[in-house]
């Protein structure tokens, strides 16, 4: 493996909160000194992609860049996305090439050539709250890099769908330019995705953004609730032809559908009982009340999940939600392949059901409805409601994939809730509201409490 010495010591001398992006280094409190440099991936003119190991065994992806006598977490302007996107895409003369870079772990991986004239070094970051850090190189490509590493023997969810997304044909994504991955050159089992490159779509927000702001504009008389729903059909046919494509065969995936065996069922029953376990030992306040108030028709909810096998199984999105549809200057777009983040990383890749898919979005739009409500200090409960329920419906109605189990729904958005509840007490205490809400509207009691 490439570790320079001085690169070593350099690293090893850092602060945590140093190689964390600025808006993730409240993490830092999680992570233990002193860090230790796994590997590292040269980029020319004192840059590198690194990896990065806490004395606890966290892993992290830094882009470091030399600067002075020491070393930083670079940012956009560095030059450091802007040198791994060269570099991948001379990873070969032929599409789908990869390049492996001698003395290290590191594997360089192009998809697609670039068309047209190369894009420039000019940089700037993706300002956008997610789990990555993205910088977008010459106003052409993305460049996200992983930031808390997730290790594991299978290829990443995201390189998976990615590729066989991109060999079946499937127009509604970031067009995919390539990707970067190191594999442990002592140990073939423990592998991990260091960045994702694909084509930036001009003017694009996600839809906790979007959505959140076409509500209010409802809300506040500027548009029609039709034209406030329309997006709902919109993203219900984005996701039927996502499935479809998921399921269709294609070299990487010959085999994308099969069947749930009762095993299956009874993991997936299993889990989602421990989710809401887990969220009531993490909510002891009037969130984790209203929710053990409901725990009976919570865990009646859930018990249908241990009985419907065969139902059918394929590639999944894993994560969806309208925070993972782009709307840009050209249309809409799904993004973020990386899979259930919650989930151990030899499950993330797992054929479920669509269901899983089309539950996450349902409740992502109930969720658009709660942030909206908060933000007219619940003066429009009626108007939002009203939105919620019409958004549900007409994302069904426009939802055409091959393979939906509908019994599935209901309990998967049942966990889906109890693991936002989870999500919210671990990372961002002040979304409990959004979880607590809408698990009333799923789950209500008699008199309405």
């Amino acid at each position: 493996m490439s570790r320079p010495h001085d690169l070593v010591d350099a690293v090893a001398g850092l602060a945590p909160a140093a190689v964390l992006p600025e808006r993730r280094a409240g993490a830092a409190d999680r992570l233990r000194a002193p860090l230790r440099l796994v590997d590292a991936l040269p980029l020319g003119g004192a840059r590198w992609s690194a990896l990065v190991a806490d004395d606890a065994g966290a892993w992290l992806g830094v882009p470091l860049l030399r600067d002075g006598a020491g070393v930083r977490r670079a940012v956009a302007g560095d030059g450091v996305s802007a040198a791994l996107l060269e570099a991948v895409d001379a990873a070969g003369g032929a599409v789908s090439a990869v390049s492996a870079v001698e003395g290290s772990g590191f594997s360089l991986h192009r998809l697609a050539a670039q068309e047209g004239d190369p894009p420039g070094r000019s940089e700037r970051a993706l300002a956008v709250d997610q789990t990555h850090d993205s910088v977008v190189v010459g106003d052409t490509v993305v460049v996200k890099w992983s930031v808390h590493l997730s290790l594991g023997a299978e290829r990443p969810p995201a390189v998976r769908l990615l590729r066989h997304l991109a060999e079946v044909g499937f127009a509604g994504m970031p067009a995919p330019v390539g990707w970067v991955d190191w594999r442990s050159p002592e140990d073939p089992g423990t592998g991990a995705l260091v960045a994702v490159l694909t084509a930036f779509l001009p003017g694009a927000r996600d839809g906790w953004d979007w959505y959140v702001d076409d509500l209010l504009d409802h809300l506040a008389g500027g548009r029609t609730l039709a034209a406030a729903v329309e997006p709902a059909t919109v993203l219900g046919s984005l996701v039927g032809a996502l499935h479809r494509a998921l399921a269709t065969p294609s070299g990487s995936e010959p085999t994308p559908v099969g069947a749930a065996t009762q095993a299956d069922a009874g993991r997936w029953h299993r889990r989602a009982l421990a989710t809401l376990e887990e969220a009531f030992v993490l909510n002891p306040g009037m969130e984790g009340e209203r929710l053990r108030a409901r725990a009976e028709s919570a865990r009646a909810a859930l018990a249908p999940l241990a009985g419907v096998a065969p139902t059918p199984v394929t590639l999944v999105h894993g994560d969806l939600h309208v925070g993972q549809v782009l709307r840009h200057d050209g249309g809409y777009a799904v993004t973020d392949f990386d899979g259930n983040p919650v989930l151990p990383p030899s499950e993330r890749s797992l054929p479920q059901p669509p269901a899983r898919d089309v539950a996450g979005m349902l409740r992502s739009l109930d969720h658009v409805g709660r942030v909206a409500n908060r933000r007219t200090a619940g003066r429009q409960v009626g108007p939002v409601d009203e939105w919620i329920a019409a958004t549900r419906t007409a994302f069904l109605a426009a939802y055409d994939g091959p393979l939906l189990d509908e019994r599935l729904l209901r309990p998967f958005e049942v966990e889906q809730e109890c693991r936002e509840l989870v999500y919210a007490a671990r990372h961002l205490p002040r979304w409990r509201y959004v979880p607590d809400a809408a698990l009333a509207a799923l789950l209500p009691l008699p008199g309405g409490c």
